[in-house]
């Protein structure tokens, strides 16, 4: 996730899923880490590559994972399409990334939902437990 509706989607959605008999884990899959000399840079390249390379980093997860206890169900979060003065925001994306990631949850068998809103998942929960 991205942006700060992408955030605040994020966060109400993990508060509403308290009330419901599913586990839902937050995947962090970004980190920031500010260098200001090279030193630090090459620091920097170093320990991302290697979090990569242990596979703690994977381009393309998903923003949440949901387990019930029937099935499991990776869930992307993506910006709802929005209108303000300025101009017209369309509605987020997958990005190729993530799209191969959703792929190989499919091909494997695992659930995988794009949503906007909170009624996006509250219509699939009844099928996790």
């Amino acid at each position: 996730m991205s942006t700060q509706l992408e955030r605040t989607l994020q966060t109400e959605i993990l508060y509403r899923l308290a009330r419901y008999p599913v586990v839902p884990i937050a995947v962090p899959n970004g980190l920031y880490m500010p260098a200001r000399t090279e030193e630090e840079r090459v620091l920097v390249r170093r320990i991302v590559a290697r979090m990569r390379n242990d596979g703690m980093l994977t381009p393309g997860a998903p923003d949440l994972v949901l387990l019930g206890e029937k099935r499991a169900l990776c869930l992307e979060l993506k910006r709802p399409a929005s209108r303000d003065i300025f101009m017209k925001r369309p509605k987020g994306r997958l990005s190729p990334e993530q799209r191969a990631f959703r792929d190989r949850c499919v091909d494997c068998g695992v659930e995988y939902l794009v949503a906007d809103c909170w009624e996006d998942v509250e219509a699939v929960l009844p099928e996790l437990y």
